[in-house]
């Protein structure tokens, strides 16, 4: 057994159709420790899961039908209750591992607080020239509440530590350090959500920063506006639709030289409404896959 599989137990599956095809690799990232509100996203990964069984295997955006390309679902990580270091420690662990054993297959994440980006990046570092983060948040103190690490830090750990330039979509929440790192910063770019009148700007805004550059994702479902996603730990109003996130998914896509990896996060079933915000989840990774099929495939 390859070492890094004995950190990995198997759960529910994605959509509840699992037919071992290796184009898409799904991992579930139960983690909550460091969250600052309301506590509740190490249930996401098997809420989103159950809940995208209630959904078609169907790409709106492309037309494709995914059920004959099928993906495999690794199950969760084994994460230790609050210890975050052990935690990020088996995250990196296991996404190195996986990418070393299936290097043909794009892994997609489910968090979990916004920290288990960290890790992941960390693990990827070499292979990734940008983040995009679709986010609410800046996610760039310096600490919070005394910690270097959190889901309010993990940007800046990502910009500082693994020399990571980052573009935030979606952002409208910043405190004033955060604003002043982002000024100072040749590593950060802002772009908000989109006025009408700004729609195309925002998309030549994104494929300028994305053309042929090595891409990971991450999606704060926070990113999203509440009346479409009141499940999250730290809804911010003025989001964007689920329309526009998906457009701009698109843009990044198609635009990119590669996409090295996925992550959806910050969804919280505990403060859901009928399970909008996870269906909405497992609805956009549907539409990721459909969108990696038609532009790679």
């Amino acid at each position: 057994m390859t070492a890094w599989r004995h950190l990995v137990g198997r759960s529910g599956v994605f959509a509840c159709q699992d037919s071992g095809n290796k184009l898409l690799g799904i991992i579930g990232l139960p983690m909550d420790w460091t969250t600052s509100y309301v506590p509740g996203t190490r249930f996401a990964p098997e809420k989103i899961r159950s809940a995208a069984c209630n959904i078609e295997l169907y790409s709106f955006l492309t037309g494709r039908e995914l059920e004959s390309y099928g993906y495999i679902d690794l199950g969760d990580v084994s994460l230790p209750n609050g210890d975050v270091v052990e935690s990020l420690r088996r995250i990196k662990i296991v996404v190195k591992g996986f990418t070393e054993d299936y290097p043909d297959i794009i892994p997609v994440f489910l968090g979990g607080e916004h920290l288990v980006t960290y890790p992941i990046v960390k693990a990827l570092r070499d292979e990734i020239d940008l983040v995009v983060v679709f986010d609410a948040h800046g996610d760039l103190r310096d600490d919070y509440l005394g910690v270097k690490y959190s889901h309010a830090t993990v940007n800046r750990r990502i910009v500082e530590e693994l020399n990571k330039r980052v573009l935030i979509i979606g952002g409208r929440a910043f405190s004033r350090e955060e604003i002043d790192f982002i000024k100072n910063s040749n590593e950060v770019d802002v772009i908000p959500p989109p006025l009408h009148s700004d729609w195309s700007k925002v998309l030549n805004m994104i494929r300028r920063a994305t053309k042929n550059r090595s891409v990971y994702i991450s999606i704060d479902m926070d990113a999203i506006d509440p009346g479409y996603a009141p499940g999250v730990s730290n809804p911010e109003p003025l989001g964007l639709t689920p329309s526009e996130l998906l457009n701009i998914l698109r843009e990044i896509v198609y635009s990119s030289g590669s996409i090295r990896g996925f992550d959806i996060v910050e969804v919280n079933p505990l403060r859901d409404v009928n399970n909008v915000t996870s269906i909405l989840a497992g609805k956009i990774v549907i539409e990721f896959y459909g969108l990696i099929l038609d532009r790679f495939y």
